[in-house]
């Protein structure tokens, strides 16, 4: 894989369905913490069109990285 079609991949856009499962978490979780604002960044085309980045899911993951349970 050249570095060119990495960066595309870093692009490439996710359903809901797909977001959550790279995430390993339900669809429904997802859209949760996409109305509380407490999720990864997204871009919505229309009201019932939502696609995730694969590079927002990736920085959304290391954003929440913890070290013990007593972190924030």
């Amino acid at each position: 894989m050249t570095t060119q079609s990495q960066a595309l991949d870093l692009y490439r856009q996710l359903t809901t369905f797909e977001a959550a499962k790279f995430l390993s978490i339900t669809p429904r979780t997802l859209e949760q913490m996409r109305q509380h604002g407490t999720g990864p960044l997204y871009v919505r085309f229309t009201p019932k069109c939502i696609r995730y980045r694969v590079k927002d899911l990736i920085e959304y993951q290391e954003a929440n990285l913890k070290r013990n349970t007593l972190e924030n």
